[in-house]
């Protein structure tokens, strides 16, 4: 894979998109990681991901908040139901794929254990982040404290419109601190639509016309507002002991990005993914 730099410009000429990375963890040995600029799909990541000739370990994603770990021992082929991986074994990447999801990559250097996890709205409601840094600490001996995270381009608190409902409950989950989250504005008479791939069905009181997911909900405005997700998680992982100093945010906004990220929100069932990686080189 060719190196990458904080600024999302890819240094390999060869490449025909950015990659996004943690200036500061360029400097861990051995470490490789990154976020990938829009893709059309996951296949063509995998195809510019071969160069590494490590084996790239993948999930089916659920929006949920199960973590597996990958083991010297792990066949690629296994695509368990989950939304985290864990890993110490060198050799092996582990892949997420998102399209406004928050993607979070996760490193202990001392211990040199890795994770990549899938933070959507639902993940996020379900503490994934909580989960993967106690099953660090209860299963690996993983401080809180020595933990750095980064989390990858995702759709901003400028864009990531939702129900008032589920915007108030997340950034409550985070404490006081959880107000810079959410940003509700004043009543909106007219209406819009937005995905069920990032809304969920609200049990507030707006008019909406709920179908299956990645179809189209029609709500009221006044029954929303903007919530910053990669920021909930960030102060859920704050709350849980990681050093503020230690949590970096690579990449900007998916839906503002224009051509540069895919956006299902943006472009509902065109839009690509991005693939989010991090894993130990082999020795």
């Amino acid at each position: 894979m060719s190196r990458m730099n904080a600024e999302g410009r890819p240094t390999n000429k060869r490449s025909s998109f950015p990659w996004y990375a943690a200036a500061a963890w360029e400097r861990i040995p051995h470490l490789i990681h990154g976020f990938s600029g829009r893709l059309s799909d996951q296949a063509a990541a995998l195809s510019v991901l071969s160069a590494t000739e490590l084996p790239l370990h993948t999930l089916t994603q659920v929006h949920g908040n199960a973590l597996r770990v990958v083991g010297p021992d792990t066949s690629v082929e296994e695509r368990p139901q989950a939304d985290g991986m864990l890993s110490a074994a060198a050799g092996r990447l582990l892949g997420i794929v998102t399209a406004d999801c928050v993607p979070v990559l996760m490193v202990a250097p001392r211990q040199r254990i890795v994770a990549a996890l899938h933070a959507g709205w639902r993940g996020t409601a379900k503490d994934i982040c909580g989960r993967a840094i106690q099953a660090l600490k209860t299963d690996w001996g993983v401080s809180p404290a020595d933990l750095l995270i980064a989390l990858g381009p995702s759709i901003g608190g400028c864009c990531y419109e939702v129900g008032r409902d589920i915007g108030e409950n997340l950034s409550r989950q985070v404490g006081t601190r959880g107000r810079l989250a959410w940003r509700q504005e004043g009543n909106v008479s007219t209406s819009q639509h937005v995905s069920d791939d990032t809304f969920p069905p609200s049990t507030g009181k707006g008019n909406r016309n709920t179908k299956s997911a990645h179809k189209e909900t029609t709500i009221a405005c006044g029954d929303t507002g903007f919530l910053d997700l990669r920021l909930v998680n960030r102060l859920r992982c704050e709350q849980l002991g990681v050093l503020p100093q230690h949590i970096q945010h690579v990449g900007p906004c998916t839906f503002c990005s224009g051509a540069a990220l895919s956006s299902y929100r943006r472009d509902g069932s065109r839009a690509g993914r991005q693939l989010s990686v991090i894993g130990w080189d082999r020795e």
